[in-house]
């Protein structure tokens, strides 16, 4: 009754991995695009681990010989990829091109084992029929996969550690419990094993049950939280606009109320906001302005730049799509594209700076949260002028 019980969880916790990974692959947010990768990864890596182990409850490997050792050297990538998408989640930085060096171990001993591999399943076969214990390399490199993944473990704390709190930190550093406790239970298991001492469960399969909970664990996070969900990073740092040679010349009071009532109708009428990757210089040329005179007549007007300015007519088009009866079946996400925003983490960020609540809770009604219109927006259209 175990047996078929455990086989069974083991079957659906690879299920629910190569479902979550695909979700990863698919999700639209192109900010995260590297970090979903990295745990889709991360995911299957788990998925090919529980399926030797699945192999192994149901004593399989002869069945299939070239299961032989052939996740021998999946655990040399688990710690890089838990790291690199921690880094890339919590710290939104991307990936560069000499992150690859984080994988030299696993490449290294996919080639050393590749002659192994490529043997014939008759040979495997008899290797597995005859073997009279665990070859020796397969104890190194239980221990230098022990070694890089206390070293992966210690970083990714640090990551953890010095996140922003709230629901992703959280949810993220219980997974990474999770998954420190399932290996270090593997490993013990397996040094157990060494020692000749029979266990109820064998290392495979104890490491199996510790990943099924991560990937479980994971599914429920992702409940939780969307997929490419970010919450609470700074926002990047941007370099001050180059002075042009004529800066300190200013637009004439009749110049200046010209050129408001026209960005007023860019915004109002035509709605160029609604274009998320509008630039300042693709406004200023719409309104026969260089870009320093058109940042220079926002900052003035408004004491903001271009970004916070178009954000504002953004939240306020959001919160009148929000409380539309017509669009009651769109999800926010949907909405807040065709308003101009192209990142789940500027929208979070600026909705709460307008309207001190989320768009969940505008669109559930909450006090204030309803659409402004006119004067009293919090938009452009409070340009004086």
């Amino acid at each position: 009754m175990m047996h078929t019980a455990l086989s069974l969880l083991l079957l659906l916790a690879m299920g629910q991995g190569v479902f979550l990974a695909l979700a990863l692959l698919a999700a639209r947010q192109a900010e995260l695009r590297g970090a979903n990768r990295l745990l889709a990864a991360l995911l299957l890596g788990s998925v090919a681990v529980i399926g030797h182990a699945w192999l192994g409850i149901n004593r399989l490997y002869t069945t299939y010989p070239h299961s032989a050792l052939a996740i021998a050297t999946i655990g040399l990538l688990s710690g890089p990829l838990l790291y690199l998408y921690l880094r890339s989640v919590l710290t939104g930085q991307r990936l560069r091109a000499r992150d690859w060096l984080h994988g030299a171990p696993f490449f290294l001993a996919t080639a050393a084992m590749l002659p192994f591999y490529l043997q014939s399943a008759a040979v495997k076969l008899a290797w597995m029929q005859h073997r009279p214990a665990l070859p020796w390399y397969i104890g190194v490199s239980v221990l230098v996969k022990t070694l890089l993944f206390i070293w992966y473990v210690v970083a990714s704390y640090r990551l953890i550690r010095g996140a922003a709190n709230g629901p992703l930190a959280a949810g993220l550093a219980r997974l990474t419990r999770i998954w420190v406790l399932g290996a270090a239970g593997s490993v013990a298991a397996f040094g157990i094993e060494l020692l000749d001492i029979a266990l109820p469960l064998s290392s495979d399969a104890l490491g199996a049950i510790a990943l099924a909970c991560f990937v479980y664990a994971t599914a429920f996070l992702a409940i939780r939280l969307p997929l490419g969900y970010r919450e609470h990073l700074p926002a990047p740092a941007t370099l001050p606009e180059p002075a042009p040679r004529y800066a300190n010349k200013r637009l004439s009071e009749p110049d200046r109320a010209s050129f408001l009532d026209a960005l007023k109708r860019c915004m109002e009428v035509d709605q160029v906001y609604r274009n998320g990757e509008l630039t300042l210089d693709e406004l200023a040329a719409l309104l026969a302005m260089t870009p320093h005179e058109l940042s220079q007549l926002i900052n003035d007007a408004c004491g903001v730049n271009l970004q916070e300015y178009l954000n504002r007519y953004r939240v306020d088009a959001l919160k009148l799509a929000l409380h539309a009866s017509d669009k009651a079946s769109a999800s926010i996400l949907d909405l807040a594209l065709a308003c101009g925003f192209n990142s789940k983490t500027t929208l979070n960020r600026a909705f709460k700076k307008q309207t001190g609540l989320t768009p969940s809770e505008c669109r559930r009604g909450g006090a204030g949260a309803g659409p402004e219109t006119g004067a009293e927006s919090s938009s452009g259209t409070t340009l004086p002028g």
